[in-house]
């Protein structure tokens, strides 16, 4: 017998619970999918038709390449006068060249060289299905032009070709002829733009070189000419061999002056000795006198008069006449020698004197020229300058003289060159139309897909408005307590926690706040056929009347085939309405609470076959009164009142009956049976409960 322990009380309600995320499973697509086969079909046949319909309509495009290649090879004939040094190779000069080759400028260049401004693919103001709203007169020729250009960018493309220096030129077309005469006129254009860039900067280059050698010209002859009249100012006069006339004059002065110095020294030291030896009467040693040719005359003369006075004296006598006139002729030899010593030692005397002068006059002109040339020093830091920047500017000159005439005859040889011509295609390039619809396919099915989730999700599908059934019970005097929507989704009851603003979620939550103001604490809830969604109801209602921070048990009394713990996605208990019933668990073992809010469930762990035995039983009474004084809620999820016989037991315990209709295929005569049937087993009050 069930025995309601005193110590057992329902839990206590649980704060509202905020929004959970979205907690859509992959598996619930397939039940969305299948409920809504006919949206998804219907869209993806759309989307596929409509894409046939624009392939049909799409015209075809054919592109044509060409291949340039940056040639890193260098031109040694026409590198002597080159101006513009060779294209370097590096992937971000590649890069460059593509953006000329894809440059508005040599766009416009192409189009007046093939003439495309009166074609219409080209010239949009030519295309009147698309330019019909607009007057081409209204538009000024600029504007034109930037349009034929845009027009004929948006179908080149250019691009590297790998690590390499090729680049591809591409253009797409309508005629595979007229692609193939673009991409090639393009390459070419690009390769005349290379050499007329090479050849105008050459040109530019020489005029301004011939400019400025005129400029340097001039300025070497002012340089020039201010050197020599500075020259001339200062008397800075220069021989043969770059020495200056001072310098000249200054280093043989200087030479003089040394041989005339020494000659000075040597003259006063014979007058030296010449004076000493006079002095000591050894006048005889003098070299001067020794070499005389008098001095030798006369001494010839007087040996011979000495030795003449000699054979006299021994002759005749000291007063004989012939040696008288012999001592008479060597005192006249004597006389004349002296005389001659004399001469001769101021002939000597007057030698130093003129030397001494000569010294004296080569100081003085020494000095004079050290003046000179300092004067000329000074003026010759000067003229140093004046002469380096004569001789700058004419090294200027020359080396401009000489580039020009590397640059006179220049060679227009481009550093880039086509090494494929492009050829007509002979298949479209564009538009891809097996791709295009074979995409479609799946686009139009995933379409369809998130169509029918947005219609599951805020219920599109169903339009308001009254059933039959609905209009039926009414005539029977029945209450409709909500009309809810969106029971065909999959994991409906889910949503009053997912998707608060569901179309479903406000249907039950608009049902559970009737319930709650009218103020039954037992509701069993029922439906006329086993499929008519009983159970989640009963689940979202329990949910949201927990959210709502009420105490809420679900009693599954469907003991043949429960259905609740499965709806709120849990296992049965080991434990459950049957034990409680026998006395073998209590009551809190065997409740179960919903993971997605705070309501507890109370189911059977196995089927029973005899389902009345039980539900009649006055330990099941009890476990209702003793739910009804704990909780708040207690709703009773019974099986379909026309398929089962147990039916009476359970809404004899209950408060109120709801009863669950699918107002969208449940018949009329469906409902008036089911109520007749309620009334025949003297159910409590019944409201009804339309879904859709």
């Amino acid at each position: 017998m069930y025995r309601a322990g005193a110590r057992y009380r329902c839990p206590p309600a649980p704060a509202a619970a905020a929004d959970s995320p979205d907690t859509f499973r992959l598996s619930d697509l397939w039940p969305v999918a299948a409920a809504r086969a006919g949206l998804v079909i219907t869209v993806a046949l759309g989307v596929m038709a409509l894409v046939a319909v624009v392939l049909m309509i799409w015209p075809s495009r054919y592109s044509a390449s060409a291949v340039v290649m940056l040639d890193p090879r260098k031109n040694n004939v026409a590198d002597i006068s080159a101006v513009v040094s060779e294209l370097p190779t590096d992937p971000a000069s590649v890069q460059n060249q593509i953006q000329i080759l894809t440059s508005r400028d040599l766009a416009g260049r192409v189009i007046d060289k093939l003439g495309l401004a009166q074609d219409p693919e080209f010239n949009p103001s030519l295309d009147p299905g698309v330019f019909a709203f607009l007057d081409p007169a209204e538009q000024t020729p600029q504007q034109l032009r930037d349009a034929e250009i845009t027009t004929f960018l948006k179908h080149l493309s250019a691009d590297a070709m790998g690590l390499s220096t090729a680049i591809t030129i591409t253009y797409s077309a309508r005629d595979p002829q007229k692609a193939a005469r673009v991409a090639n006129a393009v390459a070419e254009t690009y390769i005349e733009s290379e050499i007329d860039a090479e050849l105008g900067a050459t040109r530019a280059t020489t005029q301004w070189l011939a400019e400025r050698i005129r400029q340097l010209s001039r300025q070497v002859q002012a340089a020039e000419s201010n050197v020599q009249a500075y020259k001339a100012e200062h008397s800075m006069n220069e021989i043969a061999d770059g020495t200056s006339v001072v310098d000249q004059q200054l280093t043989a002065i200087s030479t003089q002056l040394v041989e005339a110095k020494g000659d000075l020294a040597e003259k006063q030291a014979n007058a030296s000795r010449v004076a000493t030896l006079m002095k000591t009467g050894n006048a005889a040693d003098v070299s001067q006198i020794v070499s005389s040719p008098l001095i030798v005359q006369l001494r010839e003369q007087q040996a011979d008069v000495i030795r003449d006075e000699s054979s006299l004296a021994t002759k005749y006598g000291p007063k004989h006449p012939k040696l008288i006139a012999a001592e008479n002729q060597k005192r006249d030899l004597d006389s004349k020698i002296d005389q001659e010593v004399a001469r001769i030692a101021g002939s000597v005397a007057n030698d130093v004197a003129v030397a001494r002068a000569h010294v004296a006059s080569l100081e003085s002109s020494l000095q004079q020229a050290e003046a000179e040339a300092t004067d000329q020093n000074m003026a010759g830091v000067k003229l140093k300058a004046l002469e380096a920047n004569a001789q700058s500017t004419r090294t200027m000159y020359e080396a401009f003289v000489t580039r020009l005439r590397e640059t006179q005859s220049p060679v227009g040889i481009s550093d880039a060159r086509v090494i494929s011509h492009a050829s007509a295609p002979t298949a479209p390039s564009s538009p891809p139309r097996l791709l295009i619809f074979g995409a479609a396919i799946p686009t139009g099915v995933l379409l369809g897909l998130l169509l029918a989730l947005l219609a599951e999700r805020f219920g599109y599908a169903f339009a308001p408005g009254r059933s039959e059934s609905g209009a039926a019970a009414r005539l029977r005097g029945i209450p409709v307590l909500a009309e809810i929507q969106g029971v065909a989704t999959a994991r409906c009851a889910d949503q009053v926690v997912d998707w608060p603003t569901a179309p479903f979620a406000l249907g039950v939550g608009a049902l559970a706040r009737r319930i709650a103001g009218t103020g039954p604490k037992v509701v069993a809830l029922t439906s006329s056929n086993p499929d008519e969604s009983c159970t989640e109801i009963a689940v979202a209602l329990a949910r949201v009347a927990s959210l709502m921070g009420q105490r809420v048990v679900v009693v599954d009394g469907n003991l043949t085939m429960p259905a609740v713990a499965r709806g709120m996605g849990m296992a049965l208990a080991p434990a459950g309405l049957m034990e409680v019933l026998g006395g073998r668990a209590t009551l809190s073992r065997a409740l179960q609470k919903d993971t997605r809010s705070g309501a507890f469930v109370l189911s059977p762990a196995w089927r029973t076959r005899d389902p009345a035995a039980v539900l009649a039983s006055p330990q099941m009474a009890g476990l209702m009164l003793h739910l009804r004084r704990s909780c708040d809620l207690v709703l009773i999820a019974m099986p379909a009142v026309l398929g089962a016989r147990d039916t009476r037991f359970l809404t004899s315990l209950a408060d109120a009956t709801a009863l669950v209709v699918r107002a969208d295929r449940t018949p009329p005569e469906a409902v008036a049976a089911a109520v007749d049937a309620l009334a025949a087993i003297q159910a409590p009050p019944v409201g009804l409960v339309l879904t859709r």
